[in-house]
């Protein structure tokens, strides 16, 4: 007897690091390995959102090359310094809204959940439905450089903050077995302040907010990270080896590289996941 066994994908926030990912989901799809539940946290929300919305992962290398050209990244930045954010976000929304449209996570080809925190009470959110477009946008907000969004009587940020690694997200959609991808790993070994100080666009006191944010919330990431592992061990966990001068606002131009990576990275495990997919099946 055979059973239909379900495996869940879960993707780590991390900025230019997430990029990774999709030479994770290039590998798995060269090797006919279906997923069947994403889960994302910032940038691993951006690039579930991607491929659960239809895109190749060949679609989805190309949008990510594209920013290896400065002036891309930088149309999606709104001018100016409003209060709860040094961006206001709307550019990056109307970016989410060219690729994805209009469409609610409940119409995708695969279950997507995305995590984002309410500031306003503290508590993680799920965003398993609504539009993809609004969703990403909260997902990747991180505090200090982004706005919050505010829905629902909600204001949310980059989920980051409580769950960089939503392994819970994915086993809570209906997985029986996920594959946890973490990009952060490593990354607290370069400051912001150091990655910044090759950034002569941002203006000095920016850049010295930016890095104090950036420091402060790999801190805080590095820590809830491993209390989450403890409580949700994913089945399989891979963690790229990424160079730390990558980061959320650094290395967009080496997707390349990045990509490679990912697709390295999980080759070796690709037969021990086919076996216990057909072993779980087995056991059905």
């Amino acid at each position: 007897m055979t059973g239909n066994l379900k495996l869940g994908l879960a993707l780590s926030g991390g900025g230019a690091r997430g990029l990774a990912h999709i030479g994770v989901l290039k590998a798995l799809e060269a090797n006919q390995i279906q997923v069947d539940y994403l889960a994302g946290t910032s940038m691993g929300g951006v690039i579930a959102a991607a491929y659960a919305s239809g895109m190749t992962t060949s679609d989805i290398e190309d949008i990510a090359r594209s920013f290896s050209n400065s002036r891309h990244i930088l149309k999606l930045v709104d001018p100016g310094i409003p209060g709860a954010g040094i961006f206001r976000g709307n550019q990056l929304l109307k970016f989410f809204k060219e690729y994805i449209g209009d469409r609610c996570i409940e119409e995708l080809g695969i279950p997507l959940g995305l995590v984002a925190v309410d500031i306003k009470t503290g508590n993680e959110i799920h965003i398993f439905n609504g539009p993809v477009a609004e969703a990403l946008r909260a997902t990747v907000s991180v505090p200090g450089l982004l706005d919050p969004i505010d829905h629902d009587e909600q204001r949310l940020v980059d989920g980051g903050l409580l769950n960089n690694l939503p392994v819970d997200v994915a086993y809570q959609m209906g997985a029986d077995l996920v594959l946890a991808v973490d990009v952060m790993s490593g990354a607290t070994d370069t400051s912001y302040s150091q990655i910044l100080g090759e950034k002569p666009y941002l203006p000095g006191k920016i850049k010295e907010m930016v890095a104090v944010l950036g420091d402060s919330l790999n801190i805080l990431i590095k820590e809830q990270y491993r209390t989450r592992l403890q409580q949700f061990p994913p089945a399989f966990l891979l963690e790229p080896k990424i160079p730390p001068e990558i980061s959320v606002v650094s290395g967009y131009h080496r997707a390349e590289e990045l990509v490679a990576e990912g697709q390295a990275v999980t080759e070796p495990i690709l037969d021990s996941l086919k076996e216990q997919l057909a072993d779980r099946k087995m056991e059905a």
